[in-house]
């Protein structure tokens, strides 16, 4: 009996310091699914981004694809009722805790959303000089 209980002590140990290297492990996010758009139950129009594929190769400097900001970034521009709209955003700390990013396009049942395009950017990787711009919308 105690041969068991050592056994399963041991077995658990084991099973706790995997998972718990496993989570230290840096990830990178390296490309996303297909954007949803929906309407909730308030007809607010909200947009939907999850992870789609991620890789553990990230390079010397794990630590910095750990942090909760400035890591993922996105671009949408869209139209409400016609009129041109863009987003610029970090969507780094709702991924990490969330496991997706979230945002409200239009806050009103009535509006009509449309034209929606999306452009995502690696805010480590990629030179501030060369993420997208609101201006890239127009």
């Amino acid at each position: 009996m105690k041969y068991f209980q050592s056994l399963f002590k041991s077995v658990l140990c084991m099973a706790l310091l995997t998972l718990m290297f496993s989570e230290v492990q840096a990830q990178k996010i390296v490309q996303f699914s297909q954007y949803k758009i929906y309407k909730d139950d308030y007809g607010t129009t909200k947009i939907k981004i999850q992870p789609h594929t991620r890789s553990t190769n990230v390079g010397a400097d794990e630590s910095k694809y750990q942090s909760g900001f400035n890591v993922y970034g996105v671009l949408i521009c869209y139209t409400v009722d016609g009129e041109r709209k863009a987003k610029r955003q970090d969507m780094t700390y709702d991924l990490k805790n969330k496991g997706y990013y979230e945002v409200a396009l239009a806050y009103t049942d009535k509006a009509k959303v449309g034209s929606v395009s999306v452009t995502y950017f690696n805010m480590i990787d990629d030179p501030k000089s060369s993420w997208p711009k609101k201006d890239d919308c127009y």
